[in-house]
């Protein structure tokens, strides 16, 4: 291949281009691709980012409910290109909606208090307005089953057993999976628990790379693709789980945090709070991998949350089983 002549990507970059140009109206100066599925693309004027959609009803969702939230006063996301008010990006059998690039402040994490604190306060404004406007959406998204999605997770999980015991001494397994039968054996007798709460469009993905501080160290909440319909209380249950390992599984930290320390009043919260869901979750997800060498890249955090922080784990859901 000769210097000069572009690759296949970027051929396919050229082509967006020039696709983005005519659907806009705006001359764009580039697209560059920076992940799977996700381009920057700058004009004179302005910087956005292109991400890819794997159905017409997932953009229009997104658009909808972005849309929605900055109409109810809620202003710490990302707009859609004003294209789309009237049109959908499709281009070669694909789809792609054009968004709004946030210049990023100080990087995110729920390692500080003052993160996790501030994430908080935000998915509570976030889910405020989305009560709002719920009922828009009772056709468009489905309700989400939190008991339903854990069962799977645990069927996947023991379905995996001959690949884990490779990697995993059985006792542990056993340990794991005792755990998420109980829990779940528990809520289903207080199924009715996600049900009673005000219903909204919850986020659906509150890991830590969903939230970044702006320029002007104001933080958003980005990337809408998991949204359903539900209860806070989803967003909340897994937002605890994922700041527990940087809390070092202190029960008394989560007794001082705004929000979730009302919930630790709730029988069917504490209950789940049992539940190994990252263990499941990543180690299945590891067992699906084909990469051999993201594999390999993720033993090390396996490791961590599987053993190192197990006596931690265990002493925290000793102290939520007394709670109940």
């Amino acid at each position: 291949m000769t210097a000069n002549r572009r690759s296949d990507g970027d051929e396919f970059e050229h082509r967006l281009l020039l696709y983005l140009t005519s659907l806009t109206g705006e001359t764009f100066l580039y697209v560059k691709k920076i992940k799977n599925g996700i381009w920057v693309c700058k004009t004179a004027k302005n910087t956005w980012i292109l991400k890819e959609f794997p159905t017409k009803e997932k953009i229009e969702n997104q658009i909808y409910l972005t849309k929605l939230l900055f109409i109810n006063g809620f202003h710490w996301t990302y707009r859609f290109h004003p294209v789309h008010a009237k049109k959908i990006c499709f281009f070669e059998d694909r789809i792609f909606g054009l968004i709004e690039f946030i210049k990023k402040g100080s990087s995110f994490s729920y390692q500080t208090k003052n993160n996790r604190i501030q994430a908080i306060k935000l998915l509570s404004k976030f889910h405020e307005k989305t009560q709002l406007f719920a009922n828009e959406f009772s056709t468009k998204l489905s309700f989400f089953n939190q008991i339903e999605k854990w069962e799977t997770r645990l069927n996947d999980f023991i379905s995996n057993f001959p690949q884990l015991k490779k990697f995993i001494p059985q006792y542990y397994i056993e340990v794991y999976v005792e755990w998420a039968k109980w829990s779940l054996h528990m809520l289903k007798q207080n199924k009715n628990y996600f049900n009673q709460q005000a219903k909204c469009v919850i986020h659906g993905d509150v890991a830590h790379h969903n939230f970044i501080y702006n320029f002007d160290q104001q933080l958003f909440l980005i990337d809408f693709d998991l949204i359903h319909l539900g209860s806070p209380v989803i967003d909340y249950l897994q937002f605890t789980n994922r700041i527990l390992p940087y809390i070092e599984w202190s029960h008394h930290e989560l007794q001082q945090m705004e929000t979730i320390k009302d919930l630790l009043n709730h029988k069917a919260f504490v209950i789940a709070l049992i539940y190994p869901t990252d263990v499941l979750r990543e180690w299945n997800r590891f067992i699906r991998s084909k990469n051999k060498k993201n594999k390999d890249q993720s033993l090390a955090y396996l490791k961590e949350i599987t053993f190192n922080q197990y006596e931690q784990r265990k002493s925290f859901a000793n102290e939520m089983i007394k709670r109940i």
